[in-house]
């Protein structure tokens, strides 16, 4: 009774001396960062607006961040695990000293440059923080429920941060900007507290030179379903971040309901997240990566029924984090359980840049498309038919793997 107890609080993280020290302040400094990252992501359409762009000029400003974050995501696989903690404390306090300059920028240029570096600094942040997330446990599958709990903590940022944005819209966006960056700098002293008993236990190999092949990581068919799933999902799931605000006025929503419904978007992938977390370590994850694209392909007809009734738009939003909460969390289970130490920074950073390259290509496309030649229907129903090839693409790849032939395929490696 006693050991089951223990063990249903280890999975919902009550307990500190359940889920690891370390792991609790990865989780608190991954919490603050993730609440940025979701404050830049959700904030842009906002910020362009402030500074007088129209939506293709603000449809480049969100693919230059993105494609940044996929950039430094995937440069990310060079350095060792145990040089990731300095990389963490440079790029916060990097992040903290730029974010506020945008009140201080003058023209496209300007805000360009800012989004750019920003955005590579915050795929520094955040990659090095998935990648640290895994490590903190050497026990495999302590160390998919401890990557499960840091999935659902961290996702708390997702609901929180665009409802507070929408809360201080009053103030300005670029004055936000200047007040979140602080939190950045909160951060940092939780990461430099990653020492001694609460040091990463899951290091790379004596000698290793802490990356691998990107072909050699597609010998692993989890790995597949979950890059699959991400670029579909990723495509309602962004159109969504970089459309929302201008979509949603559009069809008569104020910029403050527009961000509110992106609180209430993310409570569906905290959810998910959750029961993940409960359900972990989980055996045969393809039915839970269909599922996932399932949704995403209904959000992204959702989306493209809009212009039919704001009910479409609404209900996109309510579905849209869905596909997030369960191959995002599933998918960076993967890149850090499946594999052996040395190929982990390679598995978290191709995953992590991979889903950011769509995730930038897609509205950048979708704006030239919108604005230059389909207009928004044409254009979402196309993003549909994306969405739905996918989802057929994730279907074929059968049959699954079970764990025996993970721990193969760990071993081949």
């Amino acid at each position: 009774m006693a050991n089951t107890q223990a063990k249903s609080l280890r999975k919902v993280g009550l307990d500190f001396g359940l889920i690891s020290g370390a792991e609790w302040l990865i989780i608190i400094a991954a919490f603050m960062g993730r609440f940025l990252l979701q404050f830049y992501q959700t904030s842009i359409g906002s910020l362009g607006l402030a500074f007088s762009m129209d939506s293709f000029e603000i449809g480049i400003g969100f693919a230059l961040f993105t494609l940044a974050f996929a950039v430094a995501a995937f440069l990310m696989r060079k350095f060792r695990p145990s040089q990731l903690k300095t990389v963490e404390i440079i790029s916060l306090l990097l992040l903290g000293i730029t974010m506020p300059l945008y009140i201080f920028a003058s023209g496209f240029a300007e805000v360009y440059v800012l989004m750019i570096v920003d955005g590579f600094i915050t795929g520094l942040v955040m990659d090095s923080f998935m990648t640290m997330a895994g490590m903190a446990s050497k026990d495999q599958a302590r160390r998919q429920v401890e990557q499960a709990s840091f999935s659902f903590w961290v996702a708390l940022a997702l609901i929180i941060a665009p409802f507070v944005t929408g809360y201080l819209l009053h103030l300005g966006i670029k004055e936000i900007f200047l007040i979140f960056a602080v939190m950045a700098f909160v951060a940092i002293p939780f990461v430099a507290s990653l020492r001694g008993n609460y040091s990463l236990q899951y290091m790379e190999a004596k000698g290793h030179t802490g990356n691998a092949s990107i072909a050699s990581l597609f010998r692993n068919r989890q790995f597949n379903w979950a890059v699959i799933a991400a670029f579909a999902y990723t495509i309602p799931f962004y159109i969504i971040f970089s459309y929302g605000v201008m979509y949603g006025g559009v069809l008569g929503l104020s910029a403050t309901t527009v961000f509110y419904l992106f609180a209430a978007m993310f409570v569906g992938d905290v959810i998910t997240r959750f029961i993940i977390r409960l359900k972990s370590p989980i055996q045969n994850r393809r039915p839970y990566m269909v599922f996932a694209v399932t949704i995403a392909l209904i959000s992204a007809i959702f989306l493209a029924l809009s212009s039919v009734s704001i009910c479409f738009f609404v209900l996109a939003f309510l579905i849209a984090a869905i596909p997030d909460g369960i191959a995002w969390t599933l998918g960076i289970q993967i890149a850090n359980t499946t594999f052996k130490p040395e190929e982990i920074g390679t598995s978290t950073s191709f995953f992590s840049s991979s889903m950011m390259i769509m995730s930038a290509l897609m509205p950048l496309i979708g704006y030239m498309f919108s604005v230059k030649y389909f207009g928004f229907t044409a254009t979402l129903w196309i993003f549909a038919a994306i969405t739905g090839i996918f989802f057929l693409w994730e279907l074929l790849i059968r049959p699954a793997k079970t764990v025996n032939e993970e721990k193969e395929n760990n071993v081949k490696a």
